[in-house]
């Protein structure tokens, strides 16, 4: 199934699919709603990092880090959506129950990752 983002551009402000205009706007809480019980036995049922990474990717989702932050994007377009930790399940928590994350750092000084499974 192919997802194409939408981009309404104003004065330095664009909306996605993900997202709505201001740059501090987080997901409404129907979208956070229903990301949370589609993904939540995803996560729960995980039995390693690649594992996880293999789940969401069938479901149109991937894993990377931002600024230090596990989140969940768009696997399509690389969007982050939101943290996994706004999904309830925290980098802590997922580390104790699957192990450190092996993380390859950018370099384009964006404090971005990409999550090796």
């Amino acid at each position: 199934m192919a997802h194409h983002i939408e981009i309404l551009a104003g004065p330095g402000l664009a909306q996605t699919r993900w997202r709505g205009p201001e740059s501090s706007n987080r997901l409404d809480c129907e979208t956070g709603v229903l990301l949370r019980a589609m993904l939540a036995p995803v996560f729960q049922q995980a039995t390693s990092w690649g594992n996880l990474s293999r789940k969401l990717a069938r479901k149109g989702f991937g894993l990377g880090f931002h600024q230090g932050r596990l989140v969940l994007t768009d696997m399509d377009s690389g969007e982050r959506i939101c943290s996994c930790k706004y999904l309830g399940h925290p980098l802590r928590a997922l580390s104790l129950r699957l192990g450190r994350a092996k993380v390859l750092a950018s370099h384009d000084g964006r404090g971005r990752g990409v999550l090796l499974a």
